[in-house]
């Protein structure tokens, strides 16, 4: 925190400001956003930020990826602002589902035991989304069962979803090529991607939905994302362009696929990352941001200067006290100290002063004007990770593109659709019908 002139105050003042954001007179831990009365706070687990979490678990129902019953019953074990029991909570839940898997697939129940382990392999994943102790082997054995659990479920569902190794500098991203039943002899292929949190594979809405509609689909872990952090430890890149090039140069090489028609599409952080690859990988026929994101590194100083005003000035003059402040905050506030610990392993950071400068470079502002391929913008009325990105990433596009509003309405205003994604997957479809 400063004061006045711009002195760092130290402990006392960060204390002070940590007290307005997480109303300690409260028992619940506050997330990154004041609670309201919307439909969408649902108060699960008494956490903000994993009670965000929860909801998009919840909606992996629709695509046969979860059920209410098992996030709702998950919710109610999980202790909040605890990582650990988050992880235990959702591992628990898993394996009981994995098991019953394992049964009905002893018996012959092909199709209840594919489904089954499609729920337990999301459950694993759910258990990595807020767990960042590295040092903890329970973490890796988790990570490989999601993966191995995946798989096991599209066999036994047949899917024809095949394993990949994208080889990349010296090392390779993990990658499932997801072939249509229903393309044509030459088809459109979307290269997806996640973001800071997800997996690729949770985000079903868009590789089921592609594939009912004859689109091939290859999603892939980037850097910094999924398994390519926890089994290659890959970091995020700025120049994300060089993640994606060997993912295209993959595609092309996998019959059926149309050359002309390759597609890139990310979520979230993601948002930020595609947009910044199209900028250079000519290759890509048109991009999709859900969301849209001009400046990630904008985002992210907006939200820190709601919790501690000034602090980002002391980020090149004083980078002891900006640390200071940081660490300040993050031992009084558990969704900071899991914020950082997160984006400290994801961005290969060991201190604050580190983490923000690596953050400075994921802006799209000085190159945005080389991207030429059209661009879909999809955005949410109540986005809330980088709210205003869509539209300034829209107004700063030289070439075709679109802004697609998800609304309060049509009770589909979040941060990449969650809860609604039946309606985030018809639209979208829809679209590209029309356009590609």
């Amino acid at each position: 925190m400063l004061a006045g002139a711009g002195l760092f105050v130290g402990g006392v003042a960060v204390t002070a400001g940590t007290r307005r954001v997480m109303q300690p007179e409260s028992k619940e831990v506050q997330g990154l956003n004041p609670r309201t009365d919307a439909w969408y706070d649902l108060r699960l687990s008494g956490d903000g930020l994993m009670d965000n979490q929860l909801l998009w678990f919840l909606g992996h129902a629709t695509h046969g990826q979860s059920d209410v019953g098992d996030v709702l019953e998950t919710a109610r074990r999980i202790q909040p602002g605890d990582e650990k029991s988050w992880f235990e909570s959702w591992v628990k839940t898993a394996t009981r589902v994995h098991q019953h898997a394992t049964a009905a697939e002893a018996k012959g129940h092909r199709v209840t035991a594919g489904q089954a382990y499609a729920r337990a392999a999301n459950y694993y994943r759910a258990a990595t989304m807020h767990y960042t102790n590295r040092e903890d082997p329970a973490l890796m054995e988790v990570t490989r069962a999601a993966a191995s659990t995946f798989e096991k479920s599209n066999g036994l569902l047949g899917f024809d979803i095949q394993p990949m190794d994208i080889p990349y500098e010296g090392s390779s991203l993990p990658a499932y090529f997801v072939r249509s039943p229903y393309a044509k002899a030459s088809a459109p292929v979307i290269l997806l991607h996640q973001g800071l949190h997800a997996w690729p594979e949770e985000t079903k809405w868009v590789w089921e939905g592609a594939r009912r509609r004859g689109y091939h689909v290859l999603f892939f872990h980037g850097p910094g994302q999924g398994r390519a952090l926890r089994e290659k430890h890959l970091s995020f890149r700025p120049d994300w362009e060089k993640a994606v090039s060997p993912v295209v140069d993959a595609a092309e090489r996998i019959s059926g696929v149309d050359p002309r028609r390759i597609l890139l599409m990310g979520l979230s952080f993601g948002g930020a990352l595609a947009p910044r690859a199209v900028a250079f990988e000519q290759r890509v026929a048109l991009c999709i941001a859900n969301p849209g994101v001009l400046s990630w590194w904008e985002q992210h100083t907006e939200h820190f200067n709601r919790f501690l005003p000034g602090a980002l000035s002391l980020l090149k003059s004083h980078p002891e006290a900006f640390d200071e402040a940081i660490q300040g905050l993050a031992s009084r506030w558990p969704t900071a100290d899991y914020w950082l610990k997160d984006v400290y392993w994801k961005h290969g950071a060991r201190s604050p002063s580190e983490l923000f400068r690596k953050l400075e470079e994921f802006t799209n502002e000085a190159i945005v004007e080389r991207i030429r391929c059209p661009v879909l913008i999809m955005d949410g009325e109540a986005e809330d990770v980088s709210p205003g990105q869509s539209q300034k990433l829209y107004d700063a596009l030289r070439g075709p593109k679109h802004l697609m509003t998800f609304t309060q309405a049509e009770a589909a205003p979040l941060h990449c659709q969650a809860a609604s994604a039946a309606l985030a997957e018809e639209r979208l479809f829809d679209w590209l019908d029309e356009n590609v």
